[in-house]
């Protein structure tokens, strides 16, 4: 799972490649509209947890489905809301990543996307890309939210808001941790510990 927000990033970076945004040979959008939405999350499913070792402590990685609603003004992003999220997270630093996709289904089809995010202490900051297929529209908007593993979004943001910047860089291996898997799960909560599931899913993330 440490893969997954880097595989995100790049999986945005792609979006916009072919979005068409080509402004290096004189090209570009026919159009540029303001939009916003906020969202809540708090549905999760199929949340998995582990540990590992970094050269600064434990993170606790997870994975999970979370699903809710988006609300906005713009019809390309007010609808039922899923986000496939993965972490990485010291409880001792209170610093992460948080990385995966969404889709917003709205009345007229659906938008969807990648986003990559700072978790700092549980407060997200980042950027989110994707597609509207109703209009085949690209979206670019910054995020923010009050996210943890067990409980969800919260107070999320798109294209509004605020929230403090935190950088951070991303170096080394983690090794996994010898105790098996985790139940810590970020700044709030605890999630249950993973068993045969988790052993399947370990399993499964090192064939890739």
């Amino acid at each position: 799972m440490q893969r997954k927000p880097l595989a995100a990033l790049a999986a945005a970076l792609t979006v916009l490649a072919v979005a068409g945004i080509a402004f290096a040979h004189g090209g570009g959008p026919g159009s540029v509209q303001a939009a916003s939405a906020t969202f809540d999350a708090g549905t999760v499913s199929g949340l998995k947890s582990d540990s590992c070792t970094g050269s600064d402590g434990t993170y606790v990685r997870t994975r999970a489905k979370y699903t809710g609603t988006a609300t906005s003004t713009d019809a390309r992003l007010d609808g039922k809301l899923v986000v496939f999220a993965s972490t990485f997270y010291n409880p001792s630093t209170k610093l992460g990543v948080v990385g995966g996709r969404f889709r917003v289904t709205t009345a007229h089809g659906r938008t969807d996307g990648f986003f990559q995010a700072v978790d700092n202490d549980g407060s997200l900051a980042g950027f989110a890309n994707g597609r509207a297929r109703h209009g085949r529209a690209s979206l670019l908007a910054n995020m923010s939210a009050t996210f943890a593993p067990a409980d969800g979004f919260s107070d999320g943001k798109l294209g509004k808001g605020s929230s403090d910047d935190t950088a951070v860089f991303l170096s080394g291996h983690c090794r996994r941790g010898s105790t098996g898997p985790s139940g810590a799960s970020g700044p709030t909560g605890q999630v249950s510990t993973l068993g045969k599931a988790g052993t399947k899913h370990r399993k499964h993330r090192r064939r890739h």
